[in-house]
């Protein structure tokens, strides 16, 4: 069996050589894949995909029992077993089919590097929903120590897209599961992320049984932003919201007769060095 050598080669050699696996023909792909044992693979713990839909691994399962298996999985070898990294909805649809083997290209590869391939893969992709990519980029930063500016290279987005989305693993539990099933948005997310848990979850259950869109939940969210701060003196709340406008950040001030204490609110390392950045400019 030979190994596509990965290590050594740097990330962003490793990322365009499994991008180039997908799009070799049936031929290129299978000269250079291997037949392994479907039972020795074995599910990736940083897979960023929570949910795998019946009907859509069903349907695949289908389309390779007419036509083949026509790309191949991408693994890594550990011990006796191989850690899947690209292809896990061709794994499992094979499965489906109980089939004793399925093709792969096995590559050398440490942890670090099969996560990120891993959740990159799939981001390039837009084959997650939003929060299941926001945990999975937040793990990048937070497991890998990669900056917001390296994420926005590697998944071909904005650093900006990558710091919003990775705020949204401030949502509550319910908002996460909601935004996972997608019975809520992006959109919705974003609009709540501003206040406490409790009115979190109030608004998203009411924009959930209602059915409610995007600016109906804005709008509700600015309600209780603004009785939040109603008992506040008027210049201080509009300077509040000047604040948390300019830095991109809920920002609050708690005036006192002998000054008073400004309250910046960051999800992580890098979006604080955001704030700060922003803050020097002005």
């Amino acid at each position: 069996m030979t190994k596509r050598k990965a290590l050594g080669s740097g990330l962003d050699s490793l990322l365009s050589g499994t991008r180039n696996v997908a799009q070799q023909d049936y031929n290129k792909q299978t000269a250079s894949s291997s037949s392994l044992p479907i039972h020795k693979i074995v599910r990736n713990r940083h897979q960023p995909r929570k949910i795998f839909k019946d009907d859509e691994i069903k349907q695949l399962a289908e389309s390779i029992r007419e036509n083949g298996q026509i790309a191949p999985i991408v693994v890594r070898e550990i011990g006796d077993k191989y850690e899947l990294i690209v292809g896990e909805r061709r794994w499992r649809a094979l499965q489906l089919l109980k089939k004793d083997s399925i093709q792969a290209v096995v590559i050398e590869a440490d942890e670090k590097t099969s996560a990120v391939l891993s959740i990159v893969e799939n981001v390039q992709r837009e084959d997650l929903n939003a929060m299941e990519e926001a945990e999975s980029l937040e793990r990048l930063v937070n497991e890998f120590d990669m900056s917001h500016d390296d994420v926005a290279k590697y998944i071909s987005k904005s650093r900006t897209h990558v710091t919003n989305l990775i705020r949204l693993n401030d949502l509550t539990d319910y908002g996460k599961e909601q935004l996972r099933l997608g019975t809520i948005t992006m959109g919705h997310a974003r609009a709540v992320l501003t206040l406490s848990n409790d009115e979190q979850s109030r608004i998203l259950r009411d924009v959930v049984r209602r059915n409610l869109s995007v600016r109906a939940t804005e709008n509700l969210a600015k309600l209780k932003n603004v009785s939040q701060s109603r008992n506040k003196d008027p210049d201080t709340a509009i300077l509040e919201r000047q604040l948390t406008d300019s830095l991109g950040a809920r920002t609050t001030i708690k005036a006192s007769r002998n000054g008073g204490v400004i309250n910046i609110k960051y999800a992580s390392i890098e979006e604080l060095q955001g704030i700060i950045e922003k803050i020097r400019k002005s």
